[in-house]
């Protein structure tokens, strides 16, 4: 495999020990940077799973939303039922914003709290079937809203991982391979100089032995 060495670098001991410690702050680095991949992805992981709860959920609130309905239109007739869910309370405000999770911005909703404002139609005049479908299909709008808010948390979770992967790559794979590669030349150069010094030292000792003994 061949060496990759830092382009530019100068063979000196200055320099080696700046290469040292940038072995030794780019390990920390990428340690840190492993740690919270490996925490996103568990957070992933957690967020999916709360996803596919939160479907499930609005699956099974719309199916119990139709028998009653269903029921309430035998009784009131299809346009009865149409102008009594026409004159439900107006739409509550749902508020948009941002939380973060695991140091990236999500997408987050504001939603009214269950069950508050009164239906635009006397329940009296309707029966309770009436009633419980408009719950049953209130808490599976909500149960939509959550899942589409997991589903844009998992978007921008999953972009933030993808990039702190790249990253982490790029220390493990470019940046540390590199640094090292480059110190062991350095090394090597500072090793091959002193042996040749030692060799022209051990050469000159030589020389003048020979000198003062002729």
């Amino acid at each position: 495999m061949s060496r990759r060495i830092i382009p530019g670098t100068r063979p000196t001991r200055i320099e080696l020990l700046k290469i040292r410690k940038r072995i030794v702050v780019a390990g920390k680095g990428h340690e840190l940077l492993q740690e919270k991949l490996d925490a996103m992805v568990m957070e992933f992981f957690r967020l999916r799973g709360e996803r596919e709860r939160l479907r499930q959920a609005m699956e099974e609130a719309f199916a119990a939303a139709y028998p009653p309905l269903l029921r309430a239109g035998m009784v009131m007739g299809e346009r009865g039922l149409d102008i009594a869910l026409g004159c439900a309370a107006p739409a509550r405000e749902i508020g948009a914003g941002t939380r973060t999770v695991m140091g990236t911005a999500v997408p987050a909703l504001r939603l009214p709290p269950p069950g508050t404002g009164e239906p635009g139609y006397p329940l009296a005049a309707h029966g309770a079937d009436l009633d419980e479908g408009r719950r049953r299909c209130e808490e599976a709008v909500r149960a939509a809203l959550r899942c589409a808010e997991a589903e844009g948390a998992l978007v921008r979770l999953a972009e933030q991982i993808a990039t702190t992967r790249r990253r982490t790559n790029a220390l493990a794979y470019v940046l540390l391979p590199s640094l090292r590669d480059t110190a062991a030349y350095i090394e090597g150069y500072l090793e091959e100089m002193e042996r040749e010094d030692l060799y022209r030292r051990k050469r000159t000792k030589a020389i003048r032995a020979e000198a003062e003994g002729a």
